[in-house]
């Protein structure tokens, strides 16, 4: 079937994120401050008028139990029978009570709420991660919340100083990495914390991340043994230890093949308004490039974009991979060759790490978790033809 880009990117791809950001991250997620922290802990009920705190005692009184009674229920004490723990809950269900969770952390030390910080709200494959990592959280009775950096350096320190204010158990951060302040505010708050993405050569912190190097490394022998030799890589920013490992395992590859000179590198932005251009001028300024390996997905489709405007049409004329494989959860009309990073296992390994760094129950030595990376072939990659 003949790739339509006009349909593709109007009808599939700008709504993807649309839809990323409406549907899956909702303004209760999307906060700077979480909503339930901005009162005193009650839910309020309107009574003649004004607004009423649901306490404890209320409770008490419209159960006939003791309050000690109450709040040891309501905790889910094992020295309450089951039945009168359930009365107990439907009639604070039915009052609209929320536990004062300030007033809680401060008599067990745990807030039950735990900060996410990540860098990039329109990436689907962030939005993958979050979601894992929100069915973590959630099971165990604790809440995430998402604050997002837009690759902002003083935004992920902004975020960092919010999450140790606000008490949290624990941090799950995607850094920017123009920065090793919000690093050095974790450490000083011996609040537990845990890199997700991406990772320091220089600090020995707990993270999780995939093989980007392996990544990288398979997806240009792969367009090697289709017979291509001009590949360029995308590169966004050298700081990133996914763009630096990324460019070195298709440098690698490269080597290894014998093709060591032929390395050419399209610097891009992760923002895609500042592309089009660049891209368009990299393609006509190479016609000889038969072969793109882009950064990540997004910029890969962006790739895709510029190439058909230009008469490149995919993968006809120009063969492209990206990384992080986003159509294992968003299935798009254009199924693009990638480079799959186990986004699920990455987020559910850093979330089991930091819960067991919250319980105290990790090895003191710091974790690092690499997982291994897979090719998954599409429609946007084919052999050069002669």
């Amino acid at each position: 079937m003949p790739f339509c880009e006009k349909t593709f990117f109007k009808n599939a791809f700008s709504p993807l994120k649309v839809f990323l950001s409406s549907f899956l991250f909702p303004p209760s997620k999307i906060i700077d401050i979480p909503p339930f922290l901005c009162y005193n802990g009650f839910r309020k009920r309107r009574k003649g008028g004004s607004l009423v705190s649901v306490r404890l005692k209320d409770i008490a009184e419209a159960t006939g139990f003791s309050v000690n009674t109450v709040s040891h229920a309501l905790r889910d004490a094992p020295d309450i029978a089951e039945e009168t723990k359930r009365y107990i809950r439907e009639v604070a269900d039915r009052l609209d009570y929320i536990p004062n969770l300030r007033a809680g952390s401060m008599k067990s030390g745990k807030s039950r709420i735990v900060s996410v910080i990540l860098p990039d709200i329109g990436n689907p494959h962030f939005t993958i991660m979050f979601r894992e990592i929100e069915r973590y959280f959630s099971a165990l009775g604790m809440t995430p919340f998402f604050i997002n950096t837009a690759e902002n350096g003083d935004a992920e320190i902004n975020a960092v100083r919010l999450s140790i204010g606000q008490n949290v158990d624990g941090v799950l951060l995607c850094p920017t990495q123009t920065q090793t302040e919000s690093i050095r505010l974790l450490e000083k708050s011996k609040i537990p914390f845990v890199l997700v993405g991406r990772r320091f050569a220089e600090i020995n912190t707990d993270y999780a991340v995939c093989d980007d190097t392996e990544g990288a490394r398979i997806a240009t022998e792969y367009l090697l043994s289709l017979g291509h030799r001009k590949i360029a890589f995308v590169r966004v920013n050298e700081h990133i230890s996914s763009d630096r490992e990324r460019f070195s395992g298709y440098c690698r590859a490269l080597a290894d093949a014998g093709f060591s000179n032929e390395r050419l590198i399209l610097p891009l932005t992760l923002t895609e308004e500042q592309n089009r251009d660049a891209i368009r001028a990299f393609l006509l300024a190479n016609p000889d490039v038969s072969a793109i390996l882009a950064f990540n997905d997004m910029l890969a489709y962006s790739i895709i974009r510029a190439a058909n405007e230009i008469g490149r049409p995919v993968p006809e004329s120009l063969s492209v991979i990206g990384f992080d494989h986003i159509a294992s959860d968003y299935p798009l009309p254009l199924e693009l060759t990638s480079v799959s990073v186990a986004k699920k296992h990455i987020a559910r390994s850093a979330s089991e790490l930091l819960y067991d760094r919250i319980q105290g129950t990790a090895s003191a030595e710091k974790q690092h978790l690499v997982l291994p990376t897979k090719l998954e072939i599409g429609e946007t990659t084919a052999k050069l033809k002669e």
